[in-house]
């Protein structure tokens, strides 16, 4: 289910005595948080809501939320190990709704306590880093990484078989014949022919970004490879071209580096 249906079910929830939404940056890679402030700052947070709740809460109200700051205070003790860029707790007081979701994207800390959750923020991250696709070009070989909210959904691989003359998804099962001794020859012949061949791959792509509903995709690679890709793109599904020979990283570095050069 994308974000985006969770944003639309968890915003079906009210509840008289309050709902306790948190948002929790633990970004590590952030100079101020680099040696675990983010507990500092939680503790902050909840010592505030704890004030709330003594001197202006109601009896039954003051209940629910010191229950409810507890069990997320336990909780994050728990997921610290698990814990990226950011994470998101919210929780009613009648216990019918406990939802979290622990972040590959930077949130600001926040605790909320009202009597719906506070899911905007979430809906902004939505907007910012939205369900697209990242495609990395690689010469003969082009990855097609689905991520919402930097997190890695999905993954296709397309590569060039010079004997079928045909791309072909890993994924399928699909037999890429091997380049082996050839590889000279095939490297040559697809700098003459990359343009062509990089045509009849577009539309493919271009279907993926369709049937899996995604905003779009950002292209990455060389710049000796993303122009003869771009030129056969449908304008309105490229969200962005960063020309970076970066495909030997891990996934989620990639997108990493989509996100800070492009976003």
């Amino acid at each position: 289910m994308s974000v985006r249906k969770d944003i639309r079910r968890i915003n079906e929830k009210e509840d008289d005595l309050g709902v306790l939404t948190l948002y929790l940056n633990t970004d590590a890679s952030n100079p101020d948080l680099n040696s675990g402030e983010w507990k500092i700052h939680l503790k902050n947070e909840i010592k505030e809501m704890k004030n709330y709740a003594d001197n202006t809460a109601q009896e039954d109200e003051k209940k629910a939320l010191k229950k409810l700051l507890k069990r997320i205070e336990d909780r994050v003790g728990e997921l610290q190990m698990e814990l990226q860029k950011g994470l998101m707790i919210t929780a009613s007081a009648d216990e019918q709704l406990w939802e979290e979701k622990i972040l590959q994207v930077p949130v600001t800390t926040t605790l909320h306590w009202e009597k719906i959750p506070a899911t905007g923020q979430l809906q902004a991250m939505v907007q910012k880093y939205p369900k697209a696709a990242v495609i990395v070009l690689q010469q003969m070989d082009a990855r097609f990484i689905e991520t919402e909210l930097g997190s890695i959904i999905d993954e296709l691989t397309f590569s060039w078989d010079l004997n079928r003359e045909d791309w072909l998804d890993y994924s399928s099962g699909a037999s890429v014949g091997s380049r082996g001794s050839n590889q000279d020859h095939f490297e040559r012949r697809f700098d003459e022919n990359k343009n062509r061949w990089y045509k009849n791959l577009a539309p493919r792509l271009g279907k993926e970004i369709k049937d899996r509903g995604l905003e779009g995709a950002y292209l990455v690679g060389s710049n000796e490879l993303v122009p003869d890709l771009e030129e056969h793109m449908h304008e309105g599904h490229l969200l962005g071209v960063l020309t970076k020979n970066i495909g030997m990283k891990p996934n989620h570095e990639i997108v990493n580096e989509i996100y800070q050069d492009l976003i």
